[in-house]
């Protein structure tokens, strides 16, 4: 089920020039309020080009292209400002997926995307026949090879008043160890506590306690094999540093390159993903196996990077009992096979093109879509409409294979990859649940594992 907008969201752009002058605030809105459309039907899009005081702007140009969030172009052209503003531009799509506005004027940008059949929206690139037999297999060898090992020392300074934190780390393949914190609530009388378990966006990752509750238990894994440092800068370097290794190691084409797209040309194992996910796995096993935690009671949040770690981990754990992801990264690797954009990190394309076609053979077994397919606890998605990072198209393809009986979609209309303010102003006018508040919730599902 889709959870829809009451009304039609406009996405308002404001910054300031070089000069110091304020540059122009493109508004934009669509005649169907929910952004949804039927394959064949056109869009109109209303564009909307204000001053620094919400006046019409009466002179200068606005730029425009539409296209299906990938490489087929459907129009594009130039408003003249002094002729009409507002102005109108219409689009239309052959097929399912999403249709990309892009405005410009000569101080700013704006994109927005509209929806066509999107329950129809699917992956073609099919599930390798081996994938659950192959990630049940690994997590045996992992259990059987590499001993736990868990380190969990407490650590004071990163105290809340309500909680006591944990610094934890666990061996996975390779001589690798993951890393990251866990959040005990001081008060034991909640005890049992329900579990809470978050991978943060790309980037650095988390280097204290990312949620603190007095009555759940909240884990969170970073996805770098290190111990978080002590300093945002300590941590960014560490991370570049290790990054800048597995670009040598591997023959990266950019130097810059995000540990997320290293290994995947050579095997699976090699793939830096492989050992960081199922040593998050265990990991969380490793807390729900403790007397203090109510294992009947295991939640997943993540964005991006952590959203698509929330399909992995749902999956290969078995365990949580609510997930939710938005914006999920590592999904839709072969949305270019469709001539439309792939989620991050560009997984193939990421390669160098002699590599590509080895990347491609492995890629199927870390995409989201496919783990995706697989879950069936209860589970909600966000998706934003205009984000150029983790596409619609790619986010709706793993919400349409999920076969749970308990899942919905909240569409934020014109949300980039930064999806919360949207989200914020779509709760405020309750037009989606409240996030936090389902996670929460005790009341059983219809769902059955």
């Amino acid at each position: 089920m889709r959870m829809k907008l009451g009304a039609s969201l406009a996405l308002v752009a404001a910054v300031l020039t070089t000069n110091g002058l304020f540059a122009a605030k493109i508004e934009v809105t669509q005649d169907h309020a929910d952004a949804l459309y039927r394959v064949g039907e056109e869009t109109t899009f209303t564009v909307s080009v204000k001053d620094e005081g919400g006046g019409l702007v009466k002179s200068g140009k606005a730029s425009w292209t539409l296209d299906n969030f990938g490489t087929e172009k459907l129009g594009d052209g130039t408003a003249d400002l002094a002729q009409g503003n507002p102005f109108t531009i219409k689009g239309r799509m052959k097929e399912e997926g999403f249709l990309r506005l892009r405005v410009s004027s000569s101080t700013n940008s704006v994109v927005w995307g509209v929806g066509y059949d999107v329950g129809k929206i699917r992956q073609d690139e099919p599930c390798p026949v081996d994938f659950d037999t192959y990630w049940t297999a690994e997590k045996a060898r992992l259990e059987r090879e590499v001993p736990l090992d868990p380190k969990c020392v407490r650590d004071e300074k990163l105290d809340t008043k309500i909680s006591e934190c944990y610094r934890v780390n666990f061996a996975t393949f390779g001589g690798k160890r993951v890393y990251g914190f866990l959040a005990v609530p001081k008060n034991k009388a909640k005890a049992p506590f329900r579990v809470r378990v978050s991978v943060p966006g790309a980037g650095p990752g988390v280097i204290s306690l990312a949620t603190a509750r007095d009555d759940e238990m909240c884990l969170t894994m970073n996805v770098h094999c290190f111990e978080p440092e002590a300093t945002p800068a300590a941590q960014r370097r560490h991370m570049e540093e290790q990054n800048a290794e597995l670009a040598r190691k591997f023959n990266l084409v950019n130097k810059e390159a995000y540990c997320a797209i290293a290994g995947i040309a050579e095997s699976r194992e090699d793939y830096w993903y492989h050992d960081v996910m199922l040593g998050i796995n265990r990991a969380v096993n490793w807390v729900l196996a403790r007397p203090d935690a109510d294992s009947s009671r295991v939640t997943y949040t993540g964005s991006s990077q952590g959203g698509g770690f929330g399909l992995i981990l749902t999956y290969l754990n078995g365990r949580f009992t609510r997930t939710f992801v938005a914006v999920c990264a590592i999904t839709g690797h072969f949305g270019y096979k469709q001539n439309r954009k792939p989620g991050w990190p560009r997984l193939i394309q990421s390669q160098r093109p002699e590599k590509q076609a080895t990347a491609e053979r492995f890629a199927p077994y870390f995409d989201g879509v496919n783990f995706a397919s697989r879950i069936k606890s209860p589970i909600r998605f966000i998706v934003g409409f205009a984000d150029g990072t983790c596409p619609p198209a790619d986010v709706y393809a793993a919400f349409n294979a999920c076969p749970s009986c308990d899942k919905a979609i909240i569409n934020a209309i014109g949300s980039p990859h930064h999806w919360s303010t949207t989200y914020s102003k779509m709760r405020k006018a309750n037009q989606c649940i409240e996030i936090d508040a389902w996670l929460r919730e005790d009341t059983p599902s219809c769902c059955r594992e």
